[in-house]
């Protein structure tokens, strides 16, 4: 009689396969629907998971600077 092969111990449990073996995602720019861990959609080139780095606006970068430049003024001052 041939022995059978030991279970696979490191592959995943069915329960965990029908959990998040299905899990998709659809392309911001054309609809399509990928694989959860693509980086790319295959269809438009789009990168996915990426969300552009807003910008600092330019109002709060001058307050900043002019408050900072007034502290060291006072402590240059205050130090003559």
């Amino acid at each position: 009689m041939p022995r059978r092969p030991p279970p696979d111990d490191d592959g995943p449990i069915a329960s965990d396969l029908e959990k998040f073996g299905d899990v998709t995602q659809t392309c911001e720019s054309c609809g399509t629907t990928l694989y959860d861990d693509a980086d790319l959609c295959w269809k438009c080139g789009h990168a996915l998971g990426t969300h552009p780095v807003k910008q600092v606006p330019m109002w709060v970068l001058i307050t900043t600077s002019v408050l900072i430049g007034v502290i060291i003024l006072g402590l240059v001052l205050r130090l003559v």
